[in-house]
């Protein structure tokens, strides 16, 4: 089947193939008529606009990347939402893809968004990543580090992961009277889950007697959680508090608590995230929150700003806030 082109378009609607292109590109100074006249030949043909040849006119291709660790976990998938949102507004497509926290192939899926090509894109640094294709690309593109600090010169958007930390403990503390914390979760060398052990550490310095008695690194997969809440349960430590390093290892380590012999003693349960499905589980998960919708819309704000040509402006990390739940203790709220 041919493809209908803007000549076709042009000739049904009885005007020149630029004054067809000004319709479709929204450009130019013609009638209200002739706009209707031309746009209903467009519907009446099937028409659909050619991307790649405005690309080759444009330089522009319209496609913005998103490189996630991992879109199944729900943080990035509220992130995504996040940016795509702003991203559509603005006109734009987004290519979202997967490292899994994978450097080969975070620089194979940086390679091929280039090559699409995207006109700028937003990715999380794997741990242990090799960033010279990113810093490249950074040169030519508007190029954003997300939810972990670049280890180059690469800008950076992440929530201020050490005042969440402290945010944590200073409420098991104070409010539950915690002594024993273990901190659960997070790839061990992972920047967020190092500066949000540091806020953890730095607040109970405050208080004599209140501890990091242990921690247990790993991913942030409710599969992972499960292994790391099963670890922590035969480890045989006493402990009287938890915080997660997300919410979805929060939720696994609350149904591994439920369902072992240690369900008659309460252990206060603070993740982290803000997901709103921590909302609604059960009990409600007291969490550290960062909005992963707000990163989202932020990251991509950032990048189409960086398009428009607007004068570049130091990036502040995102606060984080207590949302407080049943989880640690605190009495429901109506």
């Amino acid at each position: 089947m041919k493809r209908v082109t803007l000549q076709d378009v042009a000739e049904h609607a009885g005007v020149s193939r630029a004054a067809a292109s000004m319709v479709v590109r929204g450009t130019g100074r013609l009638s209200p008529e002739t706009r209707v006249r031309v746009q209903a030949s467009m519907e009446a043909l099937g028409y659909v606009y050619h991307r790649g040849a405005a690309t080759l006119r444009t330089n522009r291709s319209g496609l913005l990347g998103l490189l996630l660790t991992d879109v199944s976990n729900p943080f990035f998938s509220a992130m995504t939402l996040g940016f795509e949102e702003v991203a559509s507004e603005a006109g734009f497509m987004t290519m979202v893809t997967n490292t899994f926290d994978e450097p080969a192939r975070q620089q194979r899926l940086v390679r091929a968004m280039l090559e699409y090509p995207v006109d700028g894109f937003a990715y999380t640094p794997a741990v242990g990543g090799e960033e010279s294709l990113v810093l490249s690309a950074g040169m030519s593109l508007p190029v954003l580090a997300i939810t972990r600090r670049s280890m180059n010169d690469i800008p950076s958007l992440v929530p201020d992961d050490m005042q969440g930390g402290a945010l944590a403990a200073e409420h098991l503390v104070v409010v539950h009277g915690a002594r024993r914390l273990v901190y659960l979760g997070g790839p061990e060398k992972a920047g967020p889950r190092y500066d949000r052990m540091t806020g953890v550490e730095q607040t109970l310095k405050a208080h004599p007697g209140a501890q990091l008695i242990r921690q247990f690194p790993g991913e942030t997969s409710i599969r992972s959680g499960m292994e790391l809440s099963a670890q922590l349960l035969d480890s045989g430590i006493e402990f009287d508090a938890v915080v997660c390093h997300s919410d979805v290892i929060a939720f696994a380590l609350l149904h591994a608590l439920r369902e072992s012999a240690r369900s008659d003693r309460f252990i206060s349960v603070i993740g982290f995230d803000g997901l709103p499905e921590s909302e609604v589980f059960s009990p409600p998960v007291t969490s550290v929150a960062v909005g992963p919708a707000a990163l989202g819309g932020s990251a991509a704000s950032w990048i189409l700003a960086g398009l428009r040509g607007d004068p570049a402006v130091d990036i502040e990390p995102m606060t984080m806030h207590l949302e407080v739940r049943a989880s640690c203790g605190c009495a429901p709220t109506a």
